[in-house]
């Protein structure tokens, strides 16, 4: 079995999205993250769709814990409409061929947090930086109509 398939062999990318919608958020949780996130962007959080379960993923680094939910397909607009209004959302296509190296984080919030969830290899630090990351490695911009 290789390293790409489960147990029971399931395909690790049917079961994960095959885009990621990486939402960069103007506006920080607390004063002093507005200072030390200094540009455009004070925190970045990640939603993709699974198709296989026809679920969303969202994935939210917080200054308390993780947040990961889990949200059925027929009830996901609420939480989308949530995660992107008044913010930039950048849509990655997860690579076809998954890249099984070494991918090293260099800290706990949420800017490498994404960054590794998404297999960017990536030195960025800040939501700005990471911004520019995503549109230099395909990333694409999308609107609300999107």
């Amino acid at each position: 079995m290789g390293s790409d398939v489960l147990p029971g062999g399931l395909k690790i990318l049917d079961c994960e999205p095959k885009d990621w919608y990486v939402v960069f958020d103007p506006v920080a949780s607390a004063k002093w993250i507005d200072w030390l996130a200094c540009g455009r962007f004070k925190h970045v959080s990640c939603f993709g769709f699974v198709e296989r379960a026809q679920t969303w993923v969202f994935f939210d680094f917080q200054l308390d814990r993780s947040r990961l939910y889990v949200v059925g397909n027929h009830e996901a607009d609420i939480l989308i409409g949530a995660y992107s209004t008044g913010k930039t959302v950048v849509r990655m296509a997860t690579p076809l061929i998954p890249d099984f190296s070494k991918n090293w984080t260099t800290g706990l919030w949420c800017v490498p947090a994404v960054a590794h969830i998404l297999g960017l290899k990536t030195c960025a630090l800040r939501p700005d930086a990471l911004f520019r990351q995503c549109l230099a490695q395909g990333g694409e911009i999308i609107g609300p109509e999107g």
